[in-house]
């Protein structure tokens, strides 16, 4: 009898407690990696559409449900081509191990190297886009850059990107506290709105952080000012000690 009450409890309370959680989380993750972005507003959109439809069967207006029916099936389609850039970039943080080890054995040196080196940029209006790779592998912008496989350093990066260098267009991308390549051709954001009166670097910044959970830096050729992409979102103008303190907390929460 023990049994069988045991059962009817998993079966009728358990189950379903297990079940909406598991969804609701996944719909919370969800909504946390495209918030701020331009998919945003279109899921904001299709939600209503779906509310509408679920109002419409209770009232049944067969001939309004049909044709909200038809419409959601359209617009998801539609989600799926206009934005593959985010899906992309949500499937790859899903799929992320956020209890693996740090990536970096010395991240107080690597710190102070990288923000010193981008100040120094910054100062001279030397334009830099710098790439910090973290849990999703960057193998195919790594590749389609030269190879470099040395030592982070001041004198590196200043040399990667003065105007004299041939390696100063495109990005350099840091992996364990080496730049493993430089001149690496990125993807650009297709969000031009956000980001009008600025140049391909703060594009490919940008748009390589839609697309993964790389931390990229920017450092203006015009201005000198320095930029921040992560997650999908830009921070401009950005201080010192700002990116000392975003470095930090990267480096953290990766260990």
């Amino acid at each position: 009898m023990n049994i069988f009450f045991n059962l009817f409890w998993v079966k009728a309370y358990l189950l379903p407690i297990i079940d909406i959680s598991i969804i609701a989380f996944v719909l919370y993750r969800t909504y946390l990696i495209i918030s701020g972005t331009r998919a945003i507003q279109v899921v904001k959109g299709l939600a209503l559409i779906i509310l509408a439809m679920w109002i419409s069967q209770f009232l049944h207006l067969e001939t309004v449900s049909w044709l909200l029916n038809q419409l959601i099936q359209v617009a998801v389609i539609a989600v799926i081509i206009l934005f593959q850039p985010e899906l992309r970039r949500m499937l790859s943080k899903l799929g992320r191990n956020r209890f693996l080890g740090a990536f970096f054995k010395d991240s107080v040196n690597i710190i102070d190297t990288l923000a010193s080196s981008v100040e120094e940029l910054s100062n001279q209006k030397t334009g830099a886009l710098i790439v910090i790779e973290t849990k999703i592998g960057l193998k195919n912008y790594i590749e389609s850059g030269v190879m470099i496989d040395a030592i982070l350093s001041g004198g590196l990066i200043y040399a990667i990107f003065k105007e004299e260098s041939p390696l100063h267009d495109g990005a350099a991308i840091i992996r364990g506290g080496r730049i493993v390549a430089a001149k690496c051709i990125l993807p650009l954001s297709e969000r031009h709105e956000f980001l009008e009166g600025y140049g391909t670097r703060h594009l490919a910044a940008l748009g390589l952080s839609e697309e993964s959970d790389a931390f990229v830096i920017v450092v203006s050729g015009e201005t000198g000012k320095i930029s921040i992409a992560s997650n999908g979102k830009m921070e401009m103008g950005v201080s010192k000690n700002r990116l000392k303190e975003r470095l930090d907390r990267l480096l953290t929460d990766k260990s």
